[in-house]
C-alpha cells in the first residue's frame, strides 16, 4: 500500500511563519505570545510591511484579535494551520486549540489529516504529539479532558455550536459543574482555526459561535476570504500558486455537439434579463440560415414563438413561450419543456457519451505516459443525480444509466487500439474500474439501503466520506498484476463519480480529468471543479513529481473555453482573489516605510506617531516612518499609471500595459505620481507592489528580442583563448559500493557520529490516569508519556534509507551492521530515534556520495574540440542584455552579453575597465563541462597579461559570494567537477576560478 510522503515545501514554511512572528512581536527570544493591543498592533503592522500586504486599522482587535491566512486550493492549507498549530505549542507552550470547519465534507477531510500527521509534525517540531478529538454531541464527556494541561485539539463543525439548542449549549446540573459543556472550551481560552470562514462566521450566528469560544486568537485560512477587515498576515493566491508551479495547470475540454437541426436542442444562454416592465431570455436553437439550420443565439419575449423566430419545423410543437424566470433561471414552452442554463436540451445525451468518451481516452493516454512513472491516474465524475449512476431494488443496487454509458465507452476505447493492452490495468474487469461515493442511508429489516442526492453537509454525507478517507491512500496505489498487496478494490478504481459529497474537504493529488454532468440546479463553482484536482501528483514512494508538461488538470466543461476562463476570472474578481482595477482603494492602507525628512517640518524629529486614523503610524528610533498610504494617495499613483498608458482610459490593467513595464517606464510613472504631489518614495513603493502583483504571463515576442552582433571575430586574442579552451573532456568514476561503506564507516564524518536527540522522535502513548489537578466526578483524562522506541524493526530503516539515497538495502544493512561493529550499541542508538536517523543518515549518506564522486573523478581529454564557427550571432531578450560600452568592444567577441544577475553585469563593466584583461568572452549555453551531477556551463572565458607579458588563461564562474558554505549542494558539486576537468592533462594552461564575485578575485 502507497504510503504518502510529506514534504517541507518553503511558502507553507513562511506562512507559519508569518503567524508566529506576528505573535512573538517580532522578537526571537519570547516564548510568550504578545496580546497587548498596542505591541501586538505594532507587530502587525511590521508583519504587513514585509509582505506588502495593507492595514486596515485596529478593529481587527476586538473582541479578540483575528488574522487572515490565504491558501490557494490544492496548495496544503489544512498542513499549513496544524503545522501553525505545532509551532505555537513549542514556542508558546500553547496547548488548546479548537479547529472549526463548515460541514461535515471539511470535517472527514481535517479528521484525516490530524490521524495522519500526528507523529509526522511531532518529529519535525521535536515537540509532544498532540492528542485530537472530533466533537460529538453523544459523546459530550470528551470535552472535560479539553480543561486539563494536555496539548489537545478539538475539531469541531460550526453548526454544532451555533444554536441555543445545541446539546453543547445546554445548561447540565450535573457533570460540567452545573454549568454548560461550552464552559470548558470557554474556560481554556484557546487559539481557534477557522477553515473556511466565508462558510463558518459569514453570517451573525456564525460570528456569535465563535465570540462564545473566547478565543485567545483566531486564525482564518481560506482561498476566498469574504471579511477583508482582519489583516492577511500571508496570502499563497492562485497566481502565486501557479508561477511557483505548486498546483497542476488547467485545461478545459467541451464538446460543441451539431446535428444540423435534426435535434430540437435549445438552451439558455446566460440569466434572463429585465428590460423595462418585462423580462427577456437569450436562448441558443437551430436558425434556418440558407439551406442551413444553424445554431444561433435567438432573443424570446413572453408569447413569442420559437417556430416563427427561427423557421425551424422542430419546434412547431413547442408553441409560444409561457414563462421566463429569473429566480430558478428557466424559460418554459406551452408544450411544458423547460429549457434551462447549462442544459442541452435535445442533445445531452450526445454530448454526454462525447465529454464521457473523450475523458476515457484521455484518461487511458495518460495512464500510458505516466504508469512506469509510478503515478496512477484519477477521474472524477459529479453527477446531476445519483440514480442516473446508481439504482437500488429490492434486490440491491444496480447501475444506472450513466454507469452502463460508461462500462459501454470504456470497453469499446480500451479494445479500439493495440497500444492499451499496455496497461496494467488491462485485464481488470470493468465494473471493477469505476466506482461511486455517496450519502446513504443505511438497510434495514424492511428497507434496502437508499443512495441520496445531498448537498453533501448533512449526516448522511459521512456514510461517503467515511468510505473515501479510508481509501485515500488506497487510490493512489497502482494496481500491478501478479502483485498481490496491490490486487485491491481501491487500487484497481480509477473512475470515481460522486454528487455533492466530494466538492469541499476532499481532493486527490492524481486528479487529472474532472467532468460534471450539469443540471440548473447544479451549485458548483469552477473554482470548487478545479480545486478538487490541483494537488501536484504522488508516485508510488508517495513523492510529489515536478513535471509542468503532464501536470495538468483537465475540465470537460459543459462550456466553452473562453466561457470557462471568463466565468473562472469573474469568480476570482467576486471572491476578491484578483482585481483588475486600479483606483483608490488598490493602494489604500499599504504600509511602508519612509524617512523622517519626508515628514511635514511641522513635525519634530521625535514625534511618535501612534494614531491608527493618521497617516503616519509610528517613527521607530532611527528616524524611519512607518507611512499608511491615504486613499487620495491612491488615487493620484492611478492616474499616473493611465497617463502612462499602463491601465486603460477606465484604469482596468491591460496585458500590453503590464508588459510595457520597463524601467524607464516605472521611472516614468513614479516621475508623473511624484509631479502628483506624493513622495518620491511612497510612489516608488507603490510601483514596487503594482509590479510584484500584477505580472503579466511570460509568453515570447520575437518584437520583444534584439539581435546580438559579431563586432571583433579575427582578434588574436580570441584565437589564442579559444585554441585553449575548445578541446572536449570526458569524466569517469571509479569507486564501488564497498569503497562507499567503508568510508561512511571508517572515514571522517562516520555514520556513528550522527547525534540523536531522544526527545524528537518519542512516542505518545494516550495513557488514561486520574488527573490530580481536576478530580471531578471520578471522570477520566488523557495523559501522554513519553517513551523509547525500541522495538522497530531494523529492516524499516533499511528499506526508508534504501529508497532515498539509491543505494539497495543489503548496503544500508551492511553499513549499520558494521558501525554497529565497530561501535556497540549503535543500532540501540537508532531504536531511540529512527525517524531521525533516517534524515540524518540520508544527509550523511549523500555527503559520502558525492565526495567519493569528486575525489574519484578522473576527466580526459576525448580528442573532439568546440567548434569556434558555432559562436554566430543570435537573438535574446533585450531585458536580459547588457551592452558593451565602445571602450570594451576591442575586448570581446559581441556587442552585447546575456546577464542573468546584477552581480554578472557589474563583472562584465570590471572586464571592461580593467587594464590586464585583454579580452574576455561569455561563454554560449552549449559550452558545457559533463560532470556526474548535470552538465556545468561556466560563465566566462578571459585572457589577461601580467606586465611581464605572460598570458593567463581562465574559466571563471561569477556567484553573489565566494564563500562556498553559502552555495548550494549542487553548485558546489559543479564547481568541484570544474575544478577537476581543467586539472587533466592536456588543459594545464587554464586556470579555474569559482566562485568568484569581483575581477581582483582572479588574483591577477
Amino acid at each position: 500500500m502507497l504510503k504518502l510522503n510529506y514534504e517541507k515545501l518553503p511558502y507553507q514554511q513562511k506562512a507559519v511563519k508569518a503567524v508566529v512572528n506576528t505573535l512573538s512581536g517580532h522578537n526571537d527570544l519570547t516564548n510568550k505570545m504578545v496580546l497587548e493591543p498596542e505591541q501586538l498592533d505594532e507587530s502587525v503592522q511590521e508583519t504587513l510591511l514585509n509582505n506588502n500586504e495593507k492595514y486596515k486599522g485596529t478593529t481587527y482587535l476586538k473582541p479578540f484579535p483575528q488574522f487572515n491566512i490565504e491558501m490557494e486550493t490544492g496548495t496544503g492549507k489544512t498542513m499549513v494551520y496544524l503545522q501553525t498549530i505545532m509551532a505555537l505549542h513549542k514556542r508558546f507552550n500553547e496547548n488548546k486549540f479548537v479547529i472549526v470547519v463548515p460541514s461535515r465534507a471539511v470535517k472527514a477531510g481535517v479528521e484525516d489529516s490530524l490521524k495522519k500527521l500526528k507523529s509526522y509534525l511531532s518529529n519535525i517540531y521535536n515537540t509532544d504529539k498532540y492528542h485530537y478529538f472530533v466533537y460529538d454531541s453523544k459523546q459530550i464527556s470528551e470535552l472535560q479532558n479539553f480543561a486539563g494541561s494536555n496539548f489537545e485539539i478539538m475539531l469541531t463543525t460550526v453548526q454544532a455550536f451555533n444554536k441555543s439548542t445545541n446539546v453543547i449549549n445546554q445548561e447540565y446540573n450535573e457533570g460540567f459543574f452545573g454549568g454548560r459543556p461550552l464552559d470548558q472550551i470557554k474556560d481554556a481560552h484557546p487559539v481557534v482555526i477557522i477553515d473556511e470562514p466565508q462558510s463558518v462566521d459569514g453570517a451573525k450566528a456564525g460570528k456569535e459561535a465563535i465570540v462564545s469560544l473566547n478565543p485567545k486568537v483566531a486564525l482564518r485560512y481560506s482561498a476566498t476570504h469574504k471579511d477583508k477587515q482582519y489583516p492577511m498576515l500571508y496570502e499563497f493566491g492562485p497566481a502565486q500558486a501557479y508561477q511557483d508551479h505548486m498546483v497542476k495547470h488547467i485545461e478545459t475540454l467541451g464538446t460543441e455537439v451539431d446535428t444540423n437541426g435534426n435535434v430540437a436542442f435549445i438552451q439558455l444562454k446566460e440569466k434572463p434579463t429585465t428590460t423595462g416592465n418585462s423580462l427577456q431570455a437569450k436562448v441558443i436553437a437551430y436558425k434556418q440560415v440558407g439551406d442551413e439550420l444553424k445554431k444561433k443565439t435567438i432573443t424570446l419575449n413572453q408569447n413569442d414563438s420559437l417556430f416563427k423566430k427561427t423557421k425551424n419545423p422542430q419546434y412547431k410543437s413547442w408553441g409560444r413561450v409561457v414563462e421566463i424566470n429569473r429566480i430558478d433561471d428557466f424559460v418554459e414552452f406551452e408544450n411544458g419543456k423547460q429549457v434551462t442554463l447549462g442544459n442541452h436540451e435535445g442533445e445531452a445525451h450526445i454530448w454526454l457519451q462525447s465529454q464521457m468518451e473523450a475523458l476515457i481516452r484521455d484518461h487511458l493516454n495518460r495512464e500510458l505516459k505516466m504508469q512506469d512513472q509510478g503515478i496512477k491516474v484519477l477521474s472524477l465524475i459529479f453527477l446531476d443525480e445519483v440514480q442516473n449512476y446508481r439504482v437500488y431494488t429490492s434486490d440491491g443496487a444496480k447501475n444506472g444509466q450513466y454507469a452502463e454509458l460508461f462500462e459501454k465507452l470504456y470497453q469499446k476505447i480500451i479494445k479500439s487500439d493495440p497500444k492499451y493492452q499496455n496497461l496494467y490495468n488491462y485485464n481488470v474487469p470493468v465494473d471493477e474500474v469505476h466506482d461511486g461515493y455517496f450519502a446513504q442511508d443505511k438497510a434495514t429489516k424492511k428497507k434496502v439501503a437508499i443512495y441520496r442526492n445531498t448537498k453533501g453537509d448533512t449526516k448522511k454525507d459521512e456514510t461517503a466520506y467515511d468510505v473515501i478517507m479510508k481509501d485515500k491512500e488506497g487510490l493512489l496505489t497502482q494496481y500491478i498484476p501478479g502483485k498481490p498487496d496491490t490486487n485491491t478494490k481501491a487500487a484497481k478504481l480509477r473512475f470515481i463519480f460522486s454528487h455533492s459529497a466530494l466538492k469541499e474537504g476532499w481532493d486527490n493529488p492524481n486528479v487529472f480529468q474532472i467532468m460534471t454532468i450539469t443540471t440548473p440546479k447544479n451549485d458548483l463553482t469552477r473554482r470548487q471543479k478545479i480545486g478538487r484536482g490541483l494537488r501536484i501528483p504522488v508516485n508510488q514512494k508517495g513523492e510529489r513529481i515536478y513535471n509542468d508538461k503532464q501536470n495538468v488538470v483537465t475540465i470537460y466543461a459543459s462550456e466553452t473555453f473562453e466561457e470557462f476562463a471568463n466565468g473562472l476570472q469573474k469568480e476570482y474578481l467576486e471572491d476578491g482573489v484578483v482585481s483588475n482595477k486600479i483606483d483608490a482603494n488598490t493602494f489604500a492602507g499599504l504600509i511602508i516605510k519612509n524617512h523622517s525628512s519626508q515628514l511635514n517640518n511641522e513635525e519634530s524629529d521625535d514625534t511618535e506617531l501612534v494614531d491608527n486614523d493618521s497617516d503616519m503610524v509610528n517613527v521607530t528610533e532611527d528616524k524611519v516612518v512607518m507611512h499608511k498610504i491615504t486613499h487620495e494617495e491612491s488615487d493620484k499613483f492611478a492616474q499616473a499609471l493611465q497617463e502612462s498608458k499602463v491601465t486603460n482610459n477606465k484604469r482596468f490593467i491591460t496585458v500590453t500595459g503590464i508588459r510595457s513595464l520597463t524601467q524607464e517606464k516605472k521611472q516614468e510613472v513614479i516621475k508623473k505620481a511624484t509631479e502628483k504631489g506624493i513622495s518620491h518614495e511612497t510612489a516608488s513603493s507603490m510601483m514596487d507592489y503594482f509590479a510584484n502583483q500584477f505580472k503579466a504571463p511570460t509568453i515570447t515576442n520575437r518584437h520583444n528580442r534584439e539581435q546580438v552582433k559579431i563586432v571583433n571575430i579575427d582578434n588574436p586574442f580570441l584565437n589564442d583563448l579559444w585554441e585553449k579552451i575548445a578541446k572536449k573532456i570526458n569524466y569517469r568514476v571509479e569507486f564501488t559500493e564497498d569503497t562507499l561503506i567503508n568510508d561512511i564507516v571508517n572515514g571522517p564524518n562516520p555514520l556513528s557520529e550522527i547525534q540523536l536527540e531522544k526527545m524528537t522522535a518519542v512516542q505518545t502513548r494516550a495513557k488514561i490516569s486520574v488527573s490530580k489537578a481536576k478530580i471531578t466526578n471520578g471522570l477520566l483524562s488523557t495523559n501522554t508519556a513519553h517513551i523509547e522506541n525500541l522495538d522497530l524493526p531494523i529492516i524499516d530503516i533499511t528499506r526508508q534509507l534504501a529508497d532515498q539515497v539509491g543505494l539497495t538495502k543489503q548496503a544500508i544493512n551492511k553499513m549499520i551492521l558494521e558501525t554497529d561493529k565497530k561501535n556497540p550499541g549503535f543500532i540501540q542508538k537508532i531504536k531511540l530515534n529512527p525517524a531521525l536517523f533516517v534524515q540524518r543518515a540520508k544527509q550523511n549518506i549523500k555527503a559520502h556520495e558525492s565526495k567519493l564522486l569528486n575525489q574519484s573523478l578522473v576527466y580526459v581529454l576525448n580528442g573532439e574540440k568546440w567548434d569556434k564557427n558555432n559562436l554566430k550571432e543570435f537573438s535574446a531578450e533585450k531585458r536580459t542584455l547588457w551592452s558593451i560600452p565602445s571602450r570594451g568592444l576591442q575586448k570581446t567577441l559581441f556587442d552585447k552579453i546575456v546577464v542573468d544577475s546584477d552581480e554578472e553585469r557589474k563583472f562584465a563593466t570590471q572586464l571592461v575597465n580593467e587594464e590586464k584583461i585583454k579580452y574576455f568572452l561569455k561563454l554560449p549555453h552549449w559550452f558545457k563541462i559533463p560532470t556526474p551531477f548535470g552538465n556545468y556551463n561556466p560563465d566566462w572565458a578571459i585572457l589577461a597579461e601580467k606586465k611581464d607579458s605572460e598570458c593567463l588563461y581562465f574559466i571563471a564562474d561569477t556567484k553573489s559570494t565566494t564563500d562556498r558554505t553559502k552555495l548550494r549542494n549542487d553548485e558546489n558539486a559543479r564547481i568541484e567537477a570544474g575544478k577537476r576537468a581543467y586539472e587533466a592533462k592536456g588543459m594545464e594552461n587554464i586556470i579555474f576560478k569559482a566562485p568568484i564575485v569581483v575581477v581582483g578575485n582572479l588574483d591577477l
